[in-house]
């Protein structure tokens, strides 16, 4: 199924809105590819209860741990540039790029255990 057509499907059917620069995202990162298949996006998308999805007020409902994702590429830019790149493509890089580097920014901290002689233990932080 084509990005537009997941879209509208969404629009209709689910009780939220994606965007294209979002599929787009989970296209880059590998999560579905470019001819989208539905199901598996539901899957990832949907809360479900056994076998069925979860409807409220006759819409799909999306997981709640989904939504700040969506969020955060919920307006596509806009953009005027006369040069031949997409600068779509160029902002989604650094919208990706910014999220790698938050997720690094926590500290990589080690330990150590340390036998304080019978039944003592103390952690020590290298």
């Amino acid at each position: 199924m084509s990005i537009e057509n997941v879209i509208l499907w969404y629009e209709k059917n689910v009780n939220y809105k994606i965007t294209r620069i979002f599929l787009n995202f989970l296209v880059n990162i590998g999560i579905i590819k470019n001819d989208v298949d539905l199901e598996l996006l539901n899957s990832f998308m949907l809360e479900a209860f056994g076998d069925e999805y979860v409807k409220e007020d006759n819409f799909l409902k999306i997981k709640k741990n989904r939504i700040p994702i969506i969020d955060k590429f919920k307006d596509e830019p806009i953009t005027i540039n006369k040069e031949k790149t997409n600068t779509k493509e160029i902002q989604l890089d650094k919208i990706i790029n910014t999220a790698v580097k938050e997720n690094n920014k926590q500290p990589r901290n080690k330990f150590k255990i340390e036998n304080l002689g019978g039944k003592k233990l103390k952690l020590v932080k290298l």
